[in-house]
């Protein structure tokens, strides 16, 4: 069976050689790093794709093998610090990142898992169960740099003057964007009317007083809770600050562990009796009873109502925006028009592609239901290529910055960290 190229290609660059295309070697150690070896044929494997790219290219022979054999010395040195630093990375964690990594990867070349597996087998020469324990073993690695990361860099907020700094050093380096388009969008979402979220909120408050009378609440949570946590007590497990939903987050903030929100919390899934269970120094473990404020039909057909006349009578940029202004709940794009900004439409979100397809530049999109919000796609402008710019690509341009800016930090902790363990190179060639 022969496989599209795009899914061999997709293979490969995960850093998995092909089987017929690996050199014989012999093997043996390239250099030690704090008691970790770094193997010859791990060596030649990297220099082999780095020779690949165009800044190995430009490199002489000499210098691509000292660049990649301190790449690779570096690499160990972080993970020399997940034993001193008490990291540890769960199997159920790893094997839960490969199994969203093999979906993502089987939805982003159109197919499934099965004819995955039978590509994986014809064109890498491996089972999947083989595969699997090669990405094991690289998603592990890179989860325990990202956490190592995470605790001595963490994450930084580059200035304007930073910023601006960056894009005038590199922005002859930025690569261009190509088969772009630049989007607006007007999100209306599906919300419940009043009568219904004041009836649930009063749900809430008696479960609070029955609460408060001494009932279990895991036995309440598995009783009238209604998400996935309910079977475990409404236990959430542990969250990093910033990923859940602000409003449950700040009521946890002022809760002691063991303690539960004195009132119900509300978010737009509903209202939350939210928990305490537990804090650690990057996150705090939850628990809740949800109770959701589900919308009805007629709250359906007000929003689509409203959507299909925004779509027949809106004709110009001018008054989409003046529309997304008045009428959108993304509060990330509302204040600016709906201005979404420009997209590669290979890297755009899976729900925009189809809606924005067929459109010509100026047109508007039926609307569209996506995550329980009909949305309204106008199309700004369409272009083959396109440089970034600080007026329109700020927000891109400032996470490079900040990504160059963490790289700088974790490049100078690197160094420091080379001093404080032993480095054998066995290498001589």
């Amino acid at each position: 069976m022969k496989f599209p190229g795009r899914l061999v290609f997709a293979l490969s660059i995960l850093g998995i050689s092909f089987a017929e295309a690996e050199p014989a070697l012999m093997e043996g150690i390239a250099a030690v790093v704090d008691g970790k070896p770094i193997m010859r044929s791990e060596y030649l494997n990297a220099l082999y794709r780095y020779q690949e790219t165009p800044e190995g290219n430009a490199m002489s022979e000499a210098d691509q093998r000292k660049y990649v054999l301190d790449q690779l010395i570096d690499e160990k040195v972080l993970l020399s610090r997940i034993d001193r630093d008490s990291i540890v990375i769960t199997d159920a964690e790893v094997d839960q990142r490969v199994n969203a990594h093999l979906s993502q990867l089987a939805a982003s070349q159109n197919t499934d898992l099965a004819t995955l597996e039978k590509a994986i087998r014809a064109q890498l020469g491996i089972s999947m169960a083989q595969y699997r324990d090669q990405l094991s073993k690289q998603i592990r690695s890179h989860i325990e740099m990202a956490r190592v990361r995470q605790r001595h860099v963490g994450s930084v907020s580059p200035t304007k003057k930073e910023v601006d700094a960056f894009f005038a050093d590199f922005k002859d380096s930025i690569p261009q964007q190509f088969n772009c388009v630049l989007l607006s969008h007007i999100q209306l979402p599906i919300l419940p009317d009043s009568m219904i979220v004041d009836s649930v909120k009063r749900i809430a408050d008696a479960l609070i007083d029955t609460l408060n009378l001494g009932m279990s609440f895991e036995l309440l949570a598995k009783a009238h809770s209604q998400d996935t946590s309910a079977a475990k007590g409404g236990d959430l497990g542990y969250f990093k600050r910033g990923q859940l939903d602000p409003a449950f987050e700040r009521a946890l903030d002022v809760l002691k562990n063991g303690q539960y929100s004195a009132n119900p919390v509300k978010t737009k899934l509903g209202w939350h009796i939210a928990r305490v269970l537990g804090r650690k120094e990057d996150g705090v473990r939850s628990a809740q009873i949800l109770l959701r404020t589900i919308p009805t039909a007629k709250d359906t057909a007000k929003v689509i109502a409203l959507a299909d006349s925004l779509q027949k009578n809106i004709k110009s940029a001018e008054a989409f925006a003046a529309a997304a202004k008045k009428y959108s709940e993304d509060k990330s794009s509302n204040f600016a028009g709906g201005r979404l900004g420009w997209f590669q439409r290979n890297e755009m979100e899976p729900a925009y592609v189809e809606p924005v397809a067929n459109l010509n530049v100026g047109e508007i999109s039926e609307p569209v239901l996506i995550d329980g919000a009909y949305h309204l796609f106008r199309l700004d402008d369409s272009r083959q290529t396109r440089d970034l710019t600080l007026e329109e690509d700020y927000g891109k341009i400032e996470q490079m910055a900040a990504t160059h800016l963490e790289n700088q930090k974790l490049e100078a902790l690197v160094k420091k960290w080379r001093d404080e363990v032993h480095i054998e190179i066995r290498m001589t060639e």
